[in-house]
């Protein structure tokens, strides 16, 4: 296949699973059919659109045409199967020119509460101990610096180790007041769309105007339970 003209969403993502320190430049496109500028499909041929079937594992090259019409080798990727309308991300390499620096703001423990348990140890004797609970809040600030000369939309994905309850763009959870473990991350007041990821990541949007600084403050609250070591033990007999 070779497909020209094909529209291509320009995007810089930063992400912990890399280190989390510096963006990554993509291209993204979709497997539909190509329109024209009246809005209706063109009429190609299937070996020169997309979306004609899905696209089988294979390389996919992007090139950009000089006026001349030589063309400049962009980026590539290889790809698994992709179907009709799904998307299609080629990474062409780092780029500084968006910069971002993330701070610790603030750090404090709260509801430091012992608890009793206890587990039986034979037939005849159990033993009672103390475990602690309390909340562990961190406040991040992050600073991302735009040195672009358009536009730049960006994907910030962060990591948190635990079971994420995130408090984003759709409003605060039902169980933001729980007291089960997790990481209860709180980034409601980020100017852009938050998303959850998966189970230990999140991650914002930002569109970033050229040449400006932005910041982006939110916290996490690590609802740590049953934390060790065991404290006060007693061992005493009970029956069955």
């Amino acid at each position: 296949m070779s497909v020209a003209e094909v529209p291509l969403e320009c995007f810089y993502k930063l992400t912990d699973r890399d280190g989390g320190r510096q963006f990554t430049k993509y291209y993204r496109f979709e497997n539909k059919k190509l329109l024209g500028d009246d809005g209706q499909q063109k009429d190609l041929d299937d070996m020169a659109n997309l979306g004609v079937s899905p696209l089988p594992d294979g390389a996919v090259r992007l090139f950009s045409e000089y006026e001349n019409k030589d063309l400049a080798y962009v980026g590539g990727t290889t790809t698994k199967y992709v179907p009709i309308g799904d998307r299609v991300e080629v990474n062409v390499g780092r780029d500084s020119d968006i910069t971002i620096a993330r701070r610790l703001k603030d750090q404090h423990v709260t509801n430091v509460v012992a608890r009793q348990y206890k587990r039986r140890l034979d037939n005849t004797y159990v033993l009672y101990y103390d475990l602690i609970d309390y909340d562990e809040t961190f406040v991040y600030e992050e600073e991302i610096i735009c040195g672009k000369p358009v536009l730049a939309k960006t994907e910030i994905e962060r990591r948190f180790d635990a079971n994420v309850v995130l408090w984003g763009s759709d409003g605060k959870p039902k169980d933001w007041n729980s007291n089960e473990p997790g990481a209860y991350v709180d980034l409601h007041e980020v100017d852009g769309r938050v998303e959850r990821v998966d189970q230990n990541n999140v991650k914002y949007f930002l569109d970033l105007d050229p040449g400006k600084k932005r910041f982006v403050r939110y916290s996490v609250t690590y609802k740590r339970r049953k934390v060790g070591p065991e404290l006060n033990t007693v061992k005493r007999r009970e029956p069955l």
